[in-house]
């Protein structure tokens, strides 16, 4: 194992959206020992830098499911953002269907509805399968527009014409499944070249057909010499399901979907267990160790 790539939601951080010691520790000892760590997260850099600093972790990240990759200086490495037409198709599709959506920029991530910006969170924490109160949960998601994870604008058209912003994810949501899945069916037109995943379960996550964590994460290890045998991937829900296909052992979290477990070599601790840290910890002493 010369390579670990961790999720982030529901796997890496625990339900409060915080980054537990225990894994910290664990990630810093992998690394000590030579092993690279990477992050592969929905998040763009903004919103996944955050805890990684407060637990004094540096490391490259693979943002927005695979549309950015970054150094661990912060530096851009690789960017496969939707095209124009792309985020028009989008655009025309989800309106159809009053389905509500986030767009996730260079510039950050962007919201017209700060009410349903608050669920989308909610969500979230939900499909992690922790029972959260409304109030703890509601205090969690009002974190994102306090710390400036998310701006709430009035239209979206500045930022789409602007030239020197480039969209590289739109994160729709919506609680009815009918119209979901028909928004689904119709993004997966293969003349639009989408990817669309989900991290949680109300949700849909829509990048340009390159830009997924696999992917990103096999031009990571090209770049270092590393081959995806020697990669752990670590995960909880359907974005991650390319890397983990990829990876050459793959590790489901506790908490993740049935069928992301169905798919992985080996089911760790959850997320609010501080399985990222068992799961290294128990590969690190079988390659490390021997």
């Amino acid at each position: 194992m010369k390579l670990i790539a961790t999720d982030m939601d529901g796997t890496l951080v625990d339900h409060m959206r915080e980054l537990p010691g225990e894994n910290a520790k664990a990630i810093l000892a992998a690394q000590e020992s030579g092993i690279l760590v990477v992050v592969a997260t929905g998040r763009d850099y903004t919103e996944a830098i955050k805890p990684l600093k407060e637990a004094g972790i540096r490391c490259p990240i693979i943002c927005v499911n695979g549309a950015e990759i970054r150094s661990e200086e912060g530096e851009i490495i690789d960017s496969t953002p939707l095209s124009n037409k792309q985020f028009r198709k989008i655009e025309t599709i989800l309106g159809s269907l009053d389905i509500y959506y986030e767009i996730y920029t260079t510039k950050g991530a962007f919201t017209k509805d700060r009410k349903q910006a608050l669920l989308v969170v909610i969500d979230v924490i939900e499909s992690t399968g922790f029972d959260a109160s409304n109030k703890e949960a509601l205090q969690i998601a009002e974190r994102r527009f306090q710390q400036g994870e998310i701006t709430y604008v009035e239209s979206f058209e500045k930022l789409v014409e602007d030239k020197n912003v480039e969209i590289l994810k739109v994160l729709a949501f919506t609680k009815d499944e009918n119209a979901r899945l028909e928004g689904k069916n119709k993004l997966e037109n293969p003349f639009y070249e989408l990817s669309i995943s989900s991290s949680a379960s109300d949700n849909l996550e829509i990048s340009t057909q390159n830009a997924q964590k696999g992917i990103a994460l096999k031009k990571f290890a090209e770049s270092k010499g590393i081959s995806m045998e020697e990669v752990m991937a670590i995960g909880d829900n359907f974005n991650d399901v390319s890397m983990l296909k990829a990876a050459g052992i793959s590790v489901a979290m506790g908490n993740a979907e049935p069928e992301i477990k169905d798919i992985c070599s080996y089911i760790t601790k959850t997320n609010d267990e501080n399985g990222v840290a068992f799961a290294i910890n128990k590969f690190l002493k079988e390659t490390v160790g021997k």
